[in-house]
Order: structure tokens, then C-alpha cells, then sequence
């Protein structure tokens, strides 16, 4: 547990990042000993500190006043504390005031924040490169965004000139979210599916949608009654092949730090056969780990076999 007297090791963070990122500190990484209960995210004009473990209120105390002290220089005059270390988790405006509507902006797009959500606030920053990467091969494809949750997928792709999207996830508010985030960058009129449904219960309505040309699945680690990773990824993975067209790409992510990324691979390989591994896709600006991410994303191309 970090001392009030070590907050100066955080200056170093709490500069306007050159880069675009959202991420300031991540404490997650273990890079700086003593805060690995801390994030720290920028979205003008709020800043958002993420504590994973319970802090004494001396610390707690000192930590407001710095960040407050950053405020203006960060471009933000809102500071807002999200204790995930409770259940559930509890978020706090210490400074300022919420805007009516709040933003993620990234690459020339908008992603609606939700502060009431709980936990999540409708936008993973660690997949920036996972939306680039979309982003730069959705022209004229026919996508499929797996576990959409709120579609940041979906806008990418749609802002890289995607024919199609179709986005299935289990809760109609995150979808809803979704439906702005298409509206809010000019997509109203794009042809966009978006399906409440489970997963394990669509996959004739997803057949009957199309072959896909481009699949992104990025599952939860753990939803309580709905999906385990160890033993429900692999049944995705073996469904993909009725989905894809003869020739796709696939982004397959995992974001479990208990599980290797050879893991996902192995599964792949067994799977999914006519899948190539391609890459590793880079982590995000401001994601720095000590060890493996947490989060990996891994990009294949995909042939049909031969009958």
C-alpha cells in the first residue's frame, strides 16, 4: 500500500499525452511498486482514477489533491474516483461536475461514456489497436462484432467503409449505447444489425445474416451464467467456420490474465481449421506491463479447407 508521501511518483503521469491516449497510468502493469491499485484515465474534460484496492484515507487524501492540482493542465476540471475494489462498484465525483454528455474521442471518432453504468464506462481504451486494426480493412467487407458489448467495433468499421455490420450481445442497454455511438459519428444510416441475444442460442439468425468477411470476438473472461472463458470459447471457435466467407480475417481477443496467449492459440489450431495466426497486435499507448498483458488480441486470416 503506497504512503501520501509517494505521490510525487506520479508527476511523471500526469502530463497531457502527445499521442491521443487515454490512459495516463496504469498501475496494473506492476511498473510502479506501490500503486498497482491505481489507473488513471483522461477524457476532457474528465479525469478518472480507478482504485482496485481500498486505500486509507490519508492516501486517499493526498491523492485528490494532486490530481486536482493536475486538473487544469490535463485539460479537465472533473475529477472522478470509481472504487472497484467495492461490489458493487461505487463512482464519485471528488472535483467539478459530470458534463450532460461525455466522450472517449479517438482517431477522429466518439464513444459515449456512461458514469452510471458501474464498473465499465462503455469504452475499453486497451483496444484502440484492435479498432485500428479493423478500421483498416473493413472496406467493402461484411463484418461480425462477437460480445459487442457497446460497438466501438462496429463505428470503426463502419468508418473504414464496412458494407455490413452485425453486433450480438447480451444486454440491450449496452447495445442501445452502441446505436448512439453509430448516430453520433454519422453512420445513422448504415446497415447495422443489433441483436440482444446470447450468442450460444443465434447462430441460425447469424448464418442467415450472412457470410462474414471480417469476425471479431472479444468474449468476457467471466459472465456469470453465460459465459466461461476456458470452457466456452472454444465452442465459438469451432462454430466460426459456418460464418466465414472462403476468405476472412479474424480478430480473436482474451482478456484473462490467468490464461497465456497460447492458450488462445492452441484453441485456434485445434478449432479452426483454415486459420492462420498473423500477429499479435501491439498493446495500447499507456497500457506499459512488468509481465504478460492481460489483454491479447491476435489477428488471423482465414481459407476455407478444400472439401
Amino acid at each position: 500500500m503506497p504512503s501520501p508521501d509517494s505521490i510525487d511518483l506520479l508527476a511523471p503521469f500526469l502530463v497531457p499525452p502527445r499521442d491521443g491516449r487515454h490512459r495516463l497510468f496504469h498501475g496494473r502493469g506492476k511498473t510502479l511498486p506501490g500503486w498497482e491499485g491505481l489507473t488513471l484515465d483522461r477524457f476532457p474534460p474528465v479525469l478518472v482514477a480507478t482504485l482496485f484496492d481500498d486505500y486509507d484515507a490519508a492516501t486517499l487524501a493526498a491523492l485528490e489533491q494532486r490530481l486536482g492540482e493536475a486538473l487544469p493542465g490535463l485539460d479537465c476540471d472533473t475529477l472522478v474516483f470509481q472504487h472497484r475494489h467495492r461490489r458493487p462498484a461505487v463512482t464519485e465525483v471528488r472535483r467539478g461536475a459530470l458534463p450532460k454528455t461525455a466522450w472517449a474521442r479517438e482517431s477522429g471518432l466518439r464513444y459515449r461514456l456512461d458514469f452510471q453504468r458501474g464498473q465499465n464506462l462503455g469504452f475499453f481504451a486497451d483496444m484502440a489497436p484492435g479498432r485500428a486494426w479493423l478500421r483498416e480493412r473493413s472496406e467493402g467487407k461484411r463484418v461480425l462484432n462477437l460480445f459487442s458489448f457497446t460497438c466501438a467495433f462496429s463505428v470503426a468499421a463502419l468508418a473504414g467503409g464496412a458494407r455490413s455490420v452485425v453486433n450480438i450481445d447480451l444486454s440491450r442497454p449496452a447495445l442501445a449505447l452502441g446505436q448512439e455511438n453509430q448516430n453520433a459519428n454519422g453512420f445513422a444510416d448504415a446497415q447495422v444489425h443489433y441483436l440482444p441475444h446470447n450468442v450460444f442460442r443465434s447462430w441460425k439468425k447469424l448464418h442467415a445474416l450472412g457470410r462474414y468477411d471480417l469476425i471479431v470476438a472479444d468474449p468476457p473472461s467471466a459472465q456469470k451464467g453465460s459465459f466461461l472463458v476456458e470452457r466456452d470459447y472454444p465452442k465459438v471457435l469451432a462454430r466460426l467456420s459456418k460464418l466465414l466467407a472462403p476468405e476472412a480475417e479474424l480478430l480473436l481477443c482474451l482478456n484473462a490474465p490467468w490464461l497465456p496467449a497460447d492458450w488462445l492459440r492452441e484453441q485456434a489450431a485445434e478449432r479452426l481449421p483454415g486459420a492462420t495466426f498473423e500477429g499479435r497486435l501491439p498493446g495500447a499507448p499507456g497500457f506499459d506491463e512488468a509481465a504478460e498483458p492481460a489483454l491479447k488480441a491476435l489477428a488471423y486470416r482465414y481459407q476455407r479447407p478444400a472439401p
